[in-house]
């Protein structure tokens, strides 16, 4: 039998650090010891909505306390299962799986285990995390998640020991996919690629979930000693830990391949395992370090953009965040290393509506249940910066396209930036901190009538027209047969079509199909290997 690999989490030891004090907003007793909410901008985006009891974040963990007075409200329930009959009611292979399962005893108590051969940090680690994703909000007591409300769905997979055998952490991902999970947090790392875990986040990825887990903390370059499953970047959301001054914390693994975004993971206060008979005393406390916590703010993040925007997808969630982080302040070997900077939720939330296809939800009661729409703002110059004009700051990966809004637009890829220009020596660079001068407003597509374009699972070719009523939106029309693109591009029509990804291809605005060839102009038209050599 093979021996599957053994996955640790983040054990981290207490640091007591004096706390910033925030505006008791909402009313929770300990809200001024939260002080990553405020660096994140979450009573701006709370304007907007404080989270969903539709949505599901499920805890891959070594358990949650199930009766803490701060959770209870937010657990996940099974629907179909009647608790307590013996039987599989609903008929997904788990008998009376009515709060969840525990997949290394496989019973269905997914609680803490606690006696021989475990540690505080260990047993309290899942129900801290519960805490940032989900403490119920504004009840008068405890903290506050970013989500006052949500459902918690609590999966067992790690021993009491903080230990975990990765095909149970598989399995419990697809139990959380099965069962309606819309994010699954994995606040652990291992050394080895597992192949059954891997497949269970790209599964998860494609059934539309999305996936945040912690980058290590280790200290280490993830592109040299890779960590997973942060690094099956193709399926999961990489999260590294910064400071309150926006550094990169020195214990949290950095890469420019496995870390997508940044977030507070030091000095945290959070819910805590609270059984006093068995020396667990204090319902709350800290202050708790790692990228444990910093992956969970993420997670929370991803539920709350999708109780307000719940059609938004697993890539769009990353895209979102990642464009509307803000700078950090990193040095040296860190550079372009900590994802697109740290999590700015309160950004992310106003400029979600520019990725999201449907109208938003039908939003719960809270501080502003109907907010006023994104203002368009007022264009913004900035060391001669002008509309129009391209932009790059050296922290991250995106070219910008300044708008006649004064916001940015990234472009999609390199080939839809050399649909505009013919070098990069046309862009101008900017500091990482003067980004934020510039509103994100959307996405900077290829231009029409330089390319035409396809999606893989869609046999169909688009060309690309002007559309004066959104003139960052082209008009996208289908190519109805061949022998039309052969009169209108040439025998080479071919040559001119490059790949878009499904997430950017709803972004275009849908035209009439091209039932008859009309004229066009094929010299400022290029293609595929012209776009790449001017990448290279």
């Amino acid at each position: 039998m093979r021996m599957k690999q053994l996955l640790s989490l983040f054990i981290v030891s207490i640091l007591i650090l004096p706390q910033p004090l925030l505006a008791l907003t909402p009313d929770d007793s300990s809200y001024h010891l939260l002080w990553h909410l405020d660096k994140i901008g979450a009573e701006e985006a709370w304007d907007i909505t404080t989270g969903s009891a539709d949505i599901i974040i499920a805890v891959i963990d070594a358990g949650i306390d199930g009766n803490h007075e701060d959770l209870e409200g937010n657990y996940w329930v099974n629907p179909g299962e009647i608790p307590g009959n013996g039987l599989d009611d609903e008929g997904n292979g788990f008998i009376d799986d009515d709060h969840g399962w525990d997949f290394v005893h496989q019973d269905n108590t997914p609680t803490p285990v606690t006696g021989v051969g475990s540690d505080f940090g260990s047993i309290t680690h899942g129900t801290i995390i519960a805490g940032l994703i989900g403490a119920v909000g504004d009840n008068d007591q405890g903290i506050a998640g970013i989500n006052w409300s949500v459902k918690v769905m609590v999966l067992r997979a790690l021993t009491r020991a903080g230990f975990g055998n990765s095909s149970d952490i598989a399995d419990a991902v697809d139990y959380a996919v099965d069962n309606g999970a819309d994010v699954i947090n994995l606040s652990l790392a291992g050394d080895l690629n597992d192949p059954s875990l891997e497949n269970a986040v790209e599964r998860a990825f494609n059934n539309n979930v999305t996936v945040v887990v912690a980058a290590g903390n280790e200290g280490r370059n993830t592109d040299l000693v890779p960590s997973y499953p942060s690094c099956n970047a193709s399926f999961v959301i990489g999260v590294a830990s910064s400071t309150s001054d926006d550094d990169i914390s020195d214990f949290s693994n950095y890469g420019e391949d496995c870390i997508d975004i940044s977030a507070p993971g030091e000095s945290i206060y959070s819910t805590q395992f609270h059984n006093e008979s068995k020396g667990y005393d204090d319902p709350y406390g800290g202050f708790w370090q790692g990228t444990s916590f910093a992956a969970p703010i993420v997670a929370g993040a991803a539920g709350l953009l999708l109780a307000a925007y719940p059609d938004l997808t697993p890539t769009e969630i990353k895209t979102i965040i990642q464009l509307t982080a803000d700078p950090m302040d990193v040095t040296g070997p860190y550079i372009g290393k900590v994802g697109s900077g740290r999590l700015n939720l309160g950004a992310a939330m106003a400029a979600a509506p520019a990725f999201s296809d449907g109208d938003a939800a039908e939003l719960p009661d809270g501080p502003n249940p109907d907010p006023e729409p994104l203002p368009e703002g007022d264009p913004t110059e900035l060391d001669g910066v002008l509309t129009g004009d391209f932009i790059k700051a050296p922290s991250f990966s995106s070219v910008y396209l300044i708008d006649d809004e004064g916001g940015r637009r990234a472009f999609i890829n390199d080939a839809a930036y050399f649909t505009h220009s013919d070098s990069f020596g046309e862009i101008t660079d900017v500091l990482d901190g003067d980004l934020s001068v510039f509103a994100v407003t959307g996405l900077a597509l290829p231009r029409p009538g330089v390319v035409l374009v396809k999606i893989a699972s869609d046999p169909r070719v688009y060309l690309l027209e002007d559309n004066p009523a959104d003139p960052y939106a082209p008009r996208i029309r289908a190519i109805d047969t061949e022998a039309i693109a052969i009169v209108m591009y040439g025998e080479n029509w071919a040559d001119y079509i490059i790949d878009i990804e499904p997430t950017f291809f709803t972004k275009f605005t849908p035209g009439t199909v091209v039932s008859a060839a009309f004229a066009v102009d094929t010299s400022i038209m290029k293609t595929r290997d012209e776009l790449a050599a001017l990448s290279n």
